[in-house]
């Protein structure tokens, strides 16, 4: 017999591109990740260098790194200069830098896997294999939804940050022309607010990478889905689905040639001895008219002759007979 057709995937020239994009893209934006998370690392514990002189133009980086970075080791003198943090302390942070840690590690972790599937959509998205191609989307859909999801939450954390750093430094007076005392170092609650809406842009990505991550995470997943649920790949007249919406195979059968006896008599009960002359056969025309509505469809001829090599006309020699 005929081997079974091989599925194709419908329209696969717009999958095979939206795939290639979000393979490169993940690719080069989780290596970007690895690298940044592995940075915030190295900072809580102290192995990157800072500055070894505070002043208004160092005062952002230095605040930056305090805020949500720096853990409890102490760094040496020449690489960190120690100023009065008494008022920059007044800020709570949603995260502190042990939990920036822990965010950052497990984030490093999932880019990683975000690294690795982004591979794979690039190699097992294949015309021929929707089961394959389903099973590569599918995985690849699950870390980049979990990565979109961590982007919003720390985005929001981090904007939280901003609005409560704003919101103390309103309190200080910069003018000394009004009533009050200037206090120099509430400038570190500035640079904290610079801190605050830079980590969050930075967890958005830029906000244009997060919708671009997005819009092919929903499209992606929509192809899949109508890939899992396409039921016309391979059936064909010879070799339907069970399952399978042809008309051709679920239609009810045709008697074009159904026998249906006409009494000429009217009364059931008499039987006559012999058969009539005006006992005739019909032949059922209505069923005839349809069946010729059917094979001018040009649709339906399309798909009842789409695969030819599924139907076997003749049987297979037989070598036996040939001796």
């Amino acid at each position: 017999m005929y081997p079974a057709p091989a599925a194709k995937i419908k329209h696969f020239g717009s999958l095979r591109t939206a795939a290639v994009w979000a393979g490169i893209l993940g690719v080069a934006q989780s290596i970007i990740w690895m690298g940044l998370t592995i940075t915030a690392i190295c900072a809580f514990n102290c192995v990157l260098y800072i500055t070894n002189d505070l002043s208004y133009g160092s005062m952002v980086k230095t605040v930056f790194f305090d805020v949500y970075f720096k853990g409890g080791c102490r760094m040496n003198p020449s690489d960190y200069q120690n100023y009065d943090q008494t008022i920059l302390n007044t800020v709570n942070t949603v995260f502190d830098p042990t939990q920036i840690l822990i965010w950052n590690s497990v984030y490093l972790g999932v880019s990683v896997c975000w690294l690795i599937v982004s591979v794979v959509l690039l190699l097992w998205v294949r015309k021929d294999n929707p089961k394959q191609t389903v099973t590569a989307i599918s995985i690849w859909a699950f870390f980049v939804a979990a990565i979109c999801c961590m982007d919003v939450a720390s985005g929001v954390i981090f904007g939280v940050d901003y609005g409560r750093f704003h919101e103390e430094a309103l309190r200080y007076n910069a003018n000394s022309i009004n009533a009050g005392v200037i206090y120099p170092l509430a400038a570190t609650l500035i640079a904290g607010g610079v801190a605050a809406i830079a980590m969050m842009i930075i967890s958005f990505k830029g906000f244009v990478l997060w919708f671009i991550n997005f819009g092919l995470l929903v499209y992606l997943v929509v192809r899949a889905i109508r890939i899992s649920t396409d039921k016309d790949n391979v059936d064909t007249l010879f070799n339907p689905r069970k399952d399978s919406n042809d008309i051709l195979t679920t239609r009810t059968p045709i008697r074009a040639y159904e026998e249906v006896e006409v009494q000429a008599y009217n009364n059931a009960a008499y039987v006559p001895e012999t058969r009539s002359i005006a006992e005739t056969i019909e032949v059922n025309e209505g069923a005839i008219v349809r069946a010729a509505h059917l094979s001018m469809d040009s649709n339906l001829m399309d798909r009842r002759f789409r695969d030819l090599n599924a139907f076997q006309q003749y049987p297979p020699p037989n070598p036996q007979q040939s001796r």
